[in-house]
């Protein structure tokens, strides 16, 4: 996978600026080492793009859930107050539909282990 392509759609998905997402390269690099090891081999180039992408996307959930991208959740202008949703949730969302997009090309170990009665 290539690390400038998941760069680029990390910056799409999180809305930072270059300059801003270079503090968070090793979290990205982390990521991708972790994408690697689990896609199976041989993927075509639409493949190996959807997976960056999954990557961009999952890098962007594990900052926000560490509070990383520092998204303004609620500010007051005199009588005025506005609130916004964590960038955590919306994150979390998007990361569960991009799991699943990705299910047929990566193992991302989701076995589910239930006790049977003989």
């Amino acid at each position: 996978m290539r690390l400038k392509g998941i760069i680029d759609r990390f910056t799409l998905v999180s809305g930072l600026e270059m300059k801003e997402v270079s503090r968070f390269l090793p979290v990205i690099e982390d990521c991708r080492l972790f994408f690697e090891e689990r896609l199976y081999e041989d993927l075509s180039e639409e493949a190996l793009l959807r997976a960056e992408n999954a990557c961009a996307v999952y890098a962007y959930y594990k900052i926000s859930m560490m509070g990383g991208c520092g998204a303004l959740s609620s500010f007051k202008v005199g009588d005025v107050q506005m609130q916004t949703q964590p960038p955590g949730v919306d994150a979390e969302r998007l990361w569960t539909e991009e799991r699943e997009r990705v299910s047929d090309i990566m193992d991302m170990g989701d076995s589910l282990f239930r006790r049977v009665r003989v």
